[in-house]
């Protein structure tokens, strides 16, 4: 396994883009030992990206892999809050 990793998420995580997040959050859990998803410039995000980051929390759970959302703005939280989940991980700031 690498090291941690930090992947940068565009300003718009919705149902328009989730076949590149879904490939890029793939891409950098493979060997990772900790994926920090860097949230700073995410201005839409929805129901699809709160599934998304629950599904590759899972798999990186089965690898034991930690991921964390850091710089998470209103726009992760809110679409958190809607669907009446926890961030998974550890949020930072």
């Amino acid at each position: 396994m690498s090291e941690a990793s930090v992947l940068t998420l565009e300003s718009d995580c919705t149902i328009r883009t989730v076949r590149s997040l879904q490939g890029a959050l793939a891409a950098a859990l493979a060997g990772a030992t900790r994926l920090t998803l860097d949230c700073a410039a995410v201005e839409r995000a929805d129901i699809t990206f709160v599934q998304i980051v629950l599904a590759a929390d899972k798999a990186a759970q089965r690898q034991a892999t930690e991921i964390a959302l850091a710089n998470v703005p209103p726009a992760v939280s809110g679409a958190f809050q809607r669907a009446a989940i926890a961030l998974p991980g550890q949020a930072l700031r």
